[in-house]
């Protein structure tokens, strides 16, 4: 169902279980120009290069000389963000009165207590959580040190109730970002999973002579699937996604006893049962077959194979992805099962720009003009979500 590219990319993010396919994928013609712009927009060139050199024995072909440059670049990015998040860890210890408790969330948590380093978890910004009492104390500590405003800030009124402040940019002029959350998700989600639950369950770590918070174990996995499946409606963020899913299982043995419970009790099921398949599909990472049937939305087997596809051909732009946004909201809701999971009537897309559809607003007969335009896109989608295998 995917192209070469797409599937090497995605086929990297699984552990050595993948490494044959990746040869025989190497062996093939690749675009190498199409496969580093994915890598780019995935946050994967340094371990996407370092993989391929790893199963090629030890050497790329020219063509990857693109890619070998954009990892160079990532990393050199990495290392600074790494730097700043240090240095943001010490201008919020030493903050005025007591210092401000911080958490490290997604990316970061997972640099510090699975990879060892940004380097190996690429992430395009830093993500930190403070309880809200604190938010603005710990705005004004990261202005002093060395971070600027965005420019977000004239959006007041859609902050007022986002999950994180304004972004703050680096004031070195190197594009990295910072979020100071106070919530995993905006006011009035559909979640049972409140700061309070997450502070609770946090365990500290030492960073680097430093101190932090990161969510404990089950917590991480859980965000991760509701991040993925609910937040980017599974349409970004896939290789990491598929990445960190592979190495938190691979890390320490996941008690399923007591994540399912989770899962269920906080309304995420659905959501952690799509990013497990689709994991498991594309990536070859492995979750327990009875952890699925715990987890799965109550459809016949016929409908969840034809999510799937829909699915799998919209993790990555490159692919034949749906041509409707109104179609994909809607396939989105088949899988996920909104209100069967307990969300009631609130919808990610409300929330983020990222969701708001092009070229289908407006009078009903102009988009049936531009669909008509798109007969091609169609076919193709069609043909691949409805197909038989």
């Amino acid at each position: 169902m995917l192209s070469a590219e797409a599937q090497v990319l995605l086929l990297s993010a699984g552990g050595a279980r993948n490494d044959a396919a990746l040869r025989e994928r190497l062996g093939e013609p690749l675009d190498w120009e199409k496969l580093g712009w994915l890598a780019q927009r995935e946050r994967a060139a340094p371990v996407l290069r370092d993989r391929l050199q790893q199963v090629g024995g030890g050497r790329l072909p020219p063509e990857a000389a693109h890619l070998e440059r954009l990892a160079m670049v990532a990393e050199f990015r990495m290392q600074h963000l790494e730097q700043r998040m240090l240095e943001s860890l010490d201008a919020l210890a030493h903050a005025p009165g007591r210092g401000i408790e911080v958490m490290l969330l997604k990316g970061a948590a997972l640099a510090v207590t699975r990879y060892g380093s940004f380097a190996r978890r690429p992430m395009s910004d830093l993500d930190l959580m403070v309880r809200s009492s604190a938010a603005q104390e710990a705005r004004d500590a990261l202005l002093r040190a060395g971070w600027a405003k965005s420019g977000l800030e004239q959006l007041e009124e859609f902050f007022a109730d986002h999950h994180h402040l304004p972004a703050l940019v680096d004031a070195q002029g190197t594009n990295v970002k910072l979020e100071i959350h106070t919530s995993l998700f905006f006011r009035g989600h559909p979640f049972r999973l409140e700061p309070r639950d997450i502070w609770e369950r946090a365990q500290r770590v030492d960073v680097q002579a430093r101190q932090a918070w990161v969510p404990g174990e089950l917590d991480q996995l859980l965000h991760l699937c509701l991040h993925f499946a609910w937040s980017h409606m599974m349409g970004s963020g896939a290789w990491r996604t598929f990445r960190d899913l592979d190495v938190l299982l691979g890390s320490s043995a996941v008690d399923w006893e007591r994540f399912i419970p989770l899962a269920v009790r906080t309304r995420g099921a659905s959501c952690c049962y799509w990013t497990f398949r689709l994991a498991g599909v594309v990536s070859g990472v492995r979750v327990p077959a009875p952890v699925l049937g715990a987890l799965r939305p109550q459809l016949p087997d016929v409908v969840l194979d034809r999510v799937e596809r829909h699915f799998v051909q919209n993790l990555l732009p490159t692919e034949a992805m749906c041509p409707s946004i109104r179609m994909g909201y809607a396939m989105w809701g088949v899988g996920i099962r909104p209100r069967w999971s307990g969300h009631g009537a609130v919808r990610p897309w409300e929330r983020s720009d990222a969701f708001v559809g092009q070229g289908e607003t407006g009078p009903a007969l102009g988009r049936v003009r531009n669909h008509l335009g798109r007969l091609r896109e169609w076919r193709d989608y069609a043909r691949l979500v409805m197909g038989s295998r």
